[in-house]
């Protein structure tokens, strides 16, 4: 699955030509944004539609739709910003980089996305009493420490969704020194050797 386009992108999927006219235009922000901040790997423009866009949108078949998610360390918006763009779900988005939320806050501008809200804090830091049905997360930290940093929006239903590389076996031996938790392993449709993680039932030893 090298060098993936947005057709086959889009083929993958079955998302809308204004879906997908929306990913084009988000990638093009991210294109000229990048000049000004390091949002992502240079390397990775080269199969950006790969290992960023479809890497995000593998999470909608986890998800659903009409859900609330908080995604954790957002970036340059990956999975949250694919997700949004092809879904009813609504995001908060929780990153402490200035520049990067500027960034955020320019692409659903631009884009007029209406279900997303971007914090520019710390995830300790955020207060809110929303009840979230998902937490996000990818490449961001260890699976014990976004436990930890989450716990206040973990309630008893809020499940887990986090897209993991190899190291993923030895994170999560780690946090069950210190948490309780079901887990489920769903192999990566664009890494061999990633996984997306379902977590649920967390709680604290």
């Amino acid at each position: 699955m090298c060098n993936l386009t947005y057709k086959t992108f889009k083929s993958k999927t079955n998302i809308t030509e204004d879906k997908l006219e929306k990913l084009i235009n988000y990638l093009n922000l991210i294109k000229k944004w990048q000049k000004k901040f390091n949002l992502i790997s240079k390397n990775s423009f080269s199969n950006i539609w790969q290992r960023h866009f479809l890497d995000s949108y593998q999470i909608l078949n986890l998800v659903g739709n009409k859900k609330k998610v908080l995604d954790i360390g957002s970036g340059a918006g990956f999975p949250a910003i694919v997700c949004a763009i092809c879904s009813d779900n609504i995001f908060h988005l929780v990153d402490s980089n200035k520049k990067k939320c500027l960034f955020l806050n320019e692409v659903k501008k631009k884009i007029k996305l209406k279900n997303i809200v971007i914090h520019n804090l710390r995830i300790e830091d955020l207060k809110l009493k929303t009840n979230f049905n998902f937490i996000t997360s990818r490449a961001v930290a260890s699976v014990e420490k976004l436990l930890k940093y989450s716990s206040n929006f973990h309630k008893k239903k809020t499940n887990f969704i986090l897209l993991k590389g190899k190291t993923v076996e030895n994170e999560v031996l780690l946090a069950r020194k210190k948490y309780l938790f079901q887990i489920k392993f769903i192999k990566s449709i664009t890494d061999k050797e990633g996984n997306v993680l379902i977590i649920k039932n967390v709680k604290k030893k």
